[in-house]
């Protein structure tokens, strides 16, 4: 069965809001559109299908520390998918534990973190069911920054346990997170992303890799709708939906609700 894992968490922009001497909750909403991949010549058959996907992200920064989920929905395009819309569903949920924000290490926290979905596959008609594996992880996370916040980055170092992953596999994570806001001098246009490293013996070279570089550009500062966004993703990923590489360029639109 071909497990399908949609992970489209941009951390990044809402660290820029944790750092912040003012608290702010952000909620926004994506949809984009994936081209699928399909890497003719791979030893090991690895492709995905185009599709639609929507994400709703929130993140809600506190006393203790900060709460951040997203959960996304694929919808079918391809013909070489079921009708039934949406045939995907995924959600992450992570909190991030500070009671030391005026100590030195004000900037270093304990992540801990799930993950888990489920979904259905086949050419049109529904052929069958897989689910994401159940996934725990927890360990220290630091945060940091250039003088303006305009540039954060978070660095984690995570112990991860999946259910139905062999017992050889080395259950660590490392897991890097950017932002940068004004990219390049151009107003409006942030550069952000992640990317994880972590050991999974469901394949043969016993490492999985996902980056996940997205741009966004706020096009409606030009017309008074500053919660508008478009922009572009693109996922590169080793050993992740199946054994090898594989690339999934995407474009999207993202509202921003706060």
């Amino acid at each position: 069965m071909k497990k399908i894992l949609l992970k489209n968490h941009v951390l990044t922009a809402l660290l820029l809001i944790a750092a912040s001497p003012v608290w702010a909750v952000d909620a926004n909403i994506q949809i984009f559109y994936d081209f699928g991949s399909d890497w003719k010549g791979n030893a090991c058959e690895n492709h995905r299908t185009e599709r639609v996907t929507s994400t709703v992200e929130l993140f809600h920064p506190d006393n203790w520390g900060s709460t951040y989920f997203f959960v996304d929905f694929d919808y079918s395009v391809s013909k070489k998918d079921p009708e039934q819309t949406p045939f995907g569903a995924y959600w992450e949920i992570s909190r991030s534990f500070n009671f030391w924000k005026q100590s030195k290490v004000k900037d270093l926290s304990l992540h801990l973190e799930y993950d888990g979905g489920c979904g259905i596959y086949g050419n049109r008609k529904v052929e069958g069911g897989y689910s994401v594996k159940n996934t725990v992880l927890v360990g220290p996370e630091y945060f940091f920054h250039t003088q303006d916040f305009k540039n954060t980055f978070t660095l984690q170092f995570l112990y991860r346990y999946s259910t139905g992953v062999p017992k050889s596999t080395v259950p660590l994570q490392l897991t890097f997170v950017w932002g940068c806001q004004d990219f390049c001098t151009a107003k409006g246009l942030t550069f952000c992303g992640f990317f994880d490293l972590y050991g999974d013996r469901t394949y043969r070279h016993g490492l999985t890799f996902l980056t996940e570089p997205q741009l966004w550009y706020s096009i409606g500062q030009w017309f008074k709708c500053p919660n508008l966004c478009i922009g572009t993703e693109i996922e590169v990923s080793y050993n992740f939906t199946g054994e090898g590489w594989m690339a999934n360029p995407c474009v999207g639109i993202r509202w921003n609700f706060l």
